[in-house]
């Protein structure tokens, strides 16, 4: 979704610089859906190797990590774009 922002849909060249509002799939919930896959990922990555307690800090630095760069990427959305909707959530669909 991301990458067709910038495409011209006939000849799927890049046709623009500019930033657009992305929309669609779980862009209508959160605004950083990459960044929440990654975390599932992590998340799902850390009950696969329980016993592995490394495990434990790099799935938290990830956690903060994303949950910092989505707080300030809808940030960003909402102060550059005036219609931007209200309802979506920065990081999990229907909480933060």
């Amino acid at each position: 979704i991301l990458v067709n922002l910038r495409k011209n849909p006939q000849t799927g060249e890049v046709s623009t610089e500019k930033h657009l509002l992305p929309r669609g799939g779980f862009f209508n919930l959160i605004s950083s859906p990459h960044m929440f896959f990654e975390i599932v990922m992590y998340a799902v990555l850390l009950s696969l190797l329980p016993r592995c307690t490394s495990w434990y800090f790099i799935v938290f630095w990830v956690l903060s990590n994303q949950t910092m760069n989505a707080l300030l990427t809808h940030k960003w959305y909402k102060d550059n774009f005036k219609d931007y909707p209200k309802n979506r959530r920065a990081l999990f669909p229907l909480v933060l």
